[in-house]
């Protein structure tokens, strides 16, 4: 009975002994497991670093050159033993710069101005107005020439008026009738005077000072013309006009009165006194 006994605790020691075992490796191996698998679906967590921004350096904008107007030029000594030239000019629109170069050629002084503006820009149509202040880099003595543009200076005066230089021609055409009032004096022949109302096409243009007039039988004919430099370039806006007209005299009768592209016709009665 003793020996049974033994036999019993030993074999229970040794099955505890064995459990333990088993659940001290079991536990082992799903501690590593669960190590193993933090570690393969799991990574450090890093930091978000910002991608440098990149900026566009702008690049300069292509440039055009424009004729600007020059209305005058003044030689003058600035009494240091040289001479600079003052060039007036209008500017066409709000983009546009004044440009000079001066050059020599033996005893002549060869300036140009021009003006310079962005390409495909869209600029406000406004006349600009400045005075250009251009050192010669000489003192003019006798037998010194200077060129402005093309155009020779005196340099006893030094006015030059010109749109373009070098030009000097006008363009022109028919201005805008929009109105004609005739006018019929007494007596016999009667005078005939004619109001015309209008527009001229831009700021430059200027109604020419003696309009043609043409009489053929009873038709009359009247061109009212405008004029403005040559290549200036203007501020496209309608300017209105009033002129008065002395057309001649004329017997008793109808008449027709073409004034540019507009057709009207008065009649002139008999003297009755």
């Amino acid at each position: 009975m003793v020996i049974r006994s033994r036999l019993r605790v030993s074999c229970r020691s040794a099955l505890f002994l064995v459990l333990v075992s088993l659940l001290a490796w079991l536990l082992l191996a799903c501690t590593g497991n669960t190590a193993q698998s933090t570690g393969a679906g799991s990574s450090p967590t890093s930091a978000a670093v910002p991608s440098p921004t990149s900026v566009a350096t702008p690049r300069p904008a292509a440039m055009e050159r424009v004729p600007i107007d020059i209305q005058r030029a003044t030689l003058q000594d600035t009494g240091a033993n040289q001479s600079e030239l003052l060039v007036e000019v209008v500017l066409p629109d709000a983009c546009s710069q004044p440009r000079w170069a001066v050059s020599r050629d033996g005893t002549r002084v060869l300036v140009e101005v021009w003006g310079e503006r962005p390409v495909d820009v869209a600029c406000a149509q406004v006349l600009r107005e400045e005075t250009l202040t251009i050192p010669l880099g000489v003192a003019l003595h006798d037998g010194w020439v200077v060129a402005l543009n093309g155009v020779q200076l005196d340099p006893g005066e030094g006015i030059v008026h010109s749109s373009e230089p070098g030009t000097g021609g006008y363009d022109s055409g028919l201005a805008i009738v929009e109105q004609v009032e005739v006018r019929v004096g007494e007596g016999t022949p009667a005078a005939v005077t004619i109001e015309v109302q209008g527009a001229l096409p831009d700021a430059c243009a200027e109604l020419a000072e003696s309009p043609s007039v043409t009489v053929e039988g009873q038709r009359i004919t009247v061109l009212l013309e405008w004029q403005r430099p040559r290549d200036r370039l203007c501020a496209q806006v309608l300017r209105p006009f009033t002129r008065t007209i002395e057309v001649g005299s004329f017997a008793p009768g109808t008449y027709t009165l073409v004034v540019n592209d507009m057709e009207t016709s008065f009649t002139i009665e008999p003297d009755q006194s």
